[in-house]
């Protein structure tokens, strides 16, 4: 259980991950920390390894192979002057040239899959320190708007006040 107190009223609230993550935040004021350090920093354990990439070799061979015979293919559809095989081919064309780009980036390196464990740690982490300030939001009204306001998150988190609005914290374990 933590116990907040906030003007003069003191209120309640479990334990979790995200008081757990917004009390790592409250501690360091300013400092940004990457999500996969706050997951693993307060007990969330290891982060899963990164689901690879979207396509192995064998797929964006096979796409490249499939781009090499579409255009072959486009040369002779206009040299036959048959329109409508052309268009067919064309919109294919389009379709796995965007596969391919969604998999591969600058420089033919590969992008991370959709379920990357940074991208996970990511929603997670979001989730769980903003179910916590709605907890908080619940009990104590004006604290949870300060740290609705005051805590930023995505792939680095931090809580972040303006300088009108800082707050000394004290926090024990």
């Amino acid at each position: 259980m933590w116990t907040l107190t906030h003007a003069g009223g003191a209120f309640h609230l479990r334990d979790g991950k995200g008081m757990r993550y917004l009390i790592r935040l409250l501690g360091a004021p300013h400092a940004e920390v990457h999500v996969l350090e706050l997951q693993t920093g307060v007990g969330g354990g290891e982060p899963a390894g990164d689901a690879g990439p979207l396509l192995d070799p064998e797929a964006k061979q096979a796409y490249r192979e499939r781009l090499a015979e579409l255009e072959a293919d486009l040369d002779e559809a206009e040299r036959f002057h048959d329109t409508e095989r052309a268009d067919r081919i064309r919109t294919e064309r389009e379709f796995v040239q965007r596969e391919l780009a969604r998999a591969v980036g600058l420089g033919g390196r590969d992008r991370p899959g959709a379920a990357s464990a940074a991208e996970r740690a990511r929603v997670n982490a979001t989730r769980a320190i903003r179910g916590a300030i709605r907890r908080i939001e619940e009990c104590d009204p004006s604290l949870g708007h300060h740290l609705d306001r005051a805590v930023r998150t995505g792939s680095f988190c931090a809580y972040d006040p303006s300088p009108q609005d800082e707050v000394t914290w004290e926090l024990t374990a």
